[in-house]
């Protein structure tokens, strides 16, 4: 594992948090969120989603808005106070659990999550710790579980970060997952990054 690559991202990120710089929040979630929502509330009555890298919560809270029961974690812990701020705020914190921790050694039991939303973090795991990511999502994740998932595209301009076409995650995701439904931002765009965004299904 390279933790020191994987560390230097994170303190870029935990930077940006406590300068209040936060651009990803610029683009508006996807329709495909909002479906992965509806069919994870279909697939469990009591569903538990885990949002992996939630940054300061807003995708975490969006969940609970829709009556699911969310769980974010994310490496800045700066980011994570302000999650817990934003949800008690809202009113819908006895909905969501944060905590401060690494999405390479999750702190969470065996096949406890019904779904997990990974919007922005995949494309910054480095690739040598691509296969720890999936062992800590794959023992997490219940048999069948759903997941969104939103990565820079080809399309991305580059800078920080992995850009990936739907072949290039057919191809690494696919040996775990089944993919359901993919899409791509519209071009030309007005967001800060061009995403695919995909929703996929655990099949081992």
């Amino acid at each position: 594992m390279n933790r020191e690559g994987q560390s230097a991202i994170k303190n870029h990120f935990d930077r940006l948090y406590k300068q209040g710089i936060t651009p990803w929040k610029n683009h508006p979630p996807s329709s495909l969120l909002i479906r992965f929502f509806a069919l994870l509330k279909a697939s469990a009555a009591k569903a538990r989603l885990l949002d992996l890298g939630c940054g300061d919560g807003w995708l975490t809270i969006e969940a609970a808005r829709v009556s699911i029961a969310a769980w974010g974690i994310d490496a800045s812990e700066t980011a994570i106070e302000r999650a817990e701020k934003s949800a008690k705020s809202t009113g819908i914190a006895s909905k969501t659990k944060f905590a401060a921790g690494d999405a390479l050694d999750l702190p969470y039991e065996d096949n406890f999550f019904d779904g997990m939303i990974d919007r922005g973090l995949f494309h910054h795991i480095l690739t040598e710790n691509r296969q720890l990511y999936f062992d800590n999502i794959l023992r997490v994740l219940k048999k069948d579980a759903l997941v969104y998932l939103a990565v820079f595209s080809e399309n991305n301009p580059e800078g920080i970060g992995q850009r990936f076409t739907g072949k290039d995650i057919a191809a690494l995701f696919g040996r775990y997952f089944r993919i359901i439904q993919t899409e791509k931002d519209k071009l030309p765009t007005t967001a800060p990054a061009h995403l695919l965004h995909l929703i996929l299904k655990k099949t081992q």
